[in-house]
């Protein structure tokens, strides 16, 4: 391999169409892989490169990252643009492949490891499936606040990711305004893409809710919640390991699978908004809001438990030993 150093290269895209769930989870994996002494680098195709960061390879034909790929000692791909046929070119240029999955619906693709959170199986051709939510990619701090005393829970958390691709903070903020749902309880977090922050911003102002934007200690937040509305996607294993009950909004049909199986654990509710229009959106938002008055009305005791159950936040250091402990095949 060239050096006594292990090279990861990681293939994680991020934009305001795909969002930013696929990065932030491969920056955990590529943390953990960087504390057992591997370099580790992110390749990035030049249309998302608005949010790519400092360090990163940017490249715009697919041969320049094949050939990137092949360099690999350890090559990772969570990309959703990558279907049977060109995961299986990857793992015949790098046998050391290692797939993020979410929901197994691509067919029988060949790689070394497969990392899915979900209970799912897969076929004889994964070499070794990482699956379950012992897996989940968390960042230190969720495990750090995890293991924290409990403080005082009195916020319902509103949250739509790092950019809010279907832009539904502000509707829901001015229902749970409009519905008497009281300023002093209500947190709200922006991501840093989100293309009406300045507008959500300005609204929480005028009516004095708290509202943060591109919050780094995402866990603080969620530790002073005691229910959130959330967008699906790697925040539901957040909220999950900080023990905070949630009401989910399906926003992409990749997240399916992920709220199915946890709302039947019974932490969770979920709601789907893909593929509704303007008008149909604003119905369930109400919808969504009244049920979630509701529900903060009530005990959630259980559900705290539940959930805190299923994540202890140790799974991107599950994952990167696994990794590191198999004998790489040689190219």
């Amino acid at each position: 391999m060239g050096s006594t150093r292990l090279n990861v290269v990681i293939r994680a895209d991020a934009s305001i169409q795909i969002g930013m769930g696929h990065r932030v989870r491969s920056e955990v994996l590529a943390e953990a892989f960087s504390e057992h002494g591997a370099d580790v680098c992110f390749v990035v195709h030049d249309s998302c490169a608005d949010f790519a960061k400092v360090g990163d390879v940017l490249f715009e034909q697919e041969l320049e990252w094949h050939e990137l790929a092949q360099r690999a000692d350890v090559l990772v791909l969570d990309h959703y643009g990558y279907d049977l046929s060109a995961i299986n070119q990857l793992f015949r240029l790098n046998p050391n492949l290692l797939v993020l999955d979410d929901n197994n619906n691509r067919g029988n693709f060949n790689c070394r490891w497969l990392l899915n959170p979900l209970s799912l199986r897969y076929s004889n051709t994964v070499l070794f499936p990482l699956v379950g939510p012992e897996f989940a990619l968390l960042r230190p701090q969720f495990n750090e606040r995890k293991t924290s005393d409990r403080g005082v829970r009195n916020k319902l958390l509103l949250t739509f990711g790092g950019t809010d691709s279907l832009d539904l903070t502000l509707s829901f903020i001015k229902s749970l305004f409009e519905k008497g749902f009281p300023s002093e309880s209500l947190l709200i977090m922006v991501g840093s893409g989100v293309q009406n922050a300045k507008e959500i911003q300005d609204y929480c102002r005028q009516h004095h809710f708290e509202c943060h934007k591109g919050v780094s200690q995402v866990s603080e937040l969620m530790e002073q919640s005691r229910f959130a509305i959330s967008a699906a996607g790697g925040t539901l294993f957040e909220l999950a390991c900080m023990g905070v009950p949630t009401h989910f909004i399906q926003v992409a049909e990749n997240q399916k699978n992920a709220l199915d199986e946890h709302a039947l654990i019974g932490w969770c509710s979920a709601t789907n908004f893909v593929d509704r229009s303007p008008n149909e959106r604003l119905v369930l938002i109400d919808q969504v809001v009244d049920d979630v008055i509701r529900t903060w009305q009530s005990d959630l005791t259980e559900r705290v438990q539940i959930a805190e159950r299923c994540i202890d936040g140790q799974g991107a250091q599950r994952v990167a030993e696994a990794v590191l402990a198999s004998r790489l095949i040689k190219k």
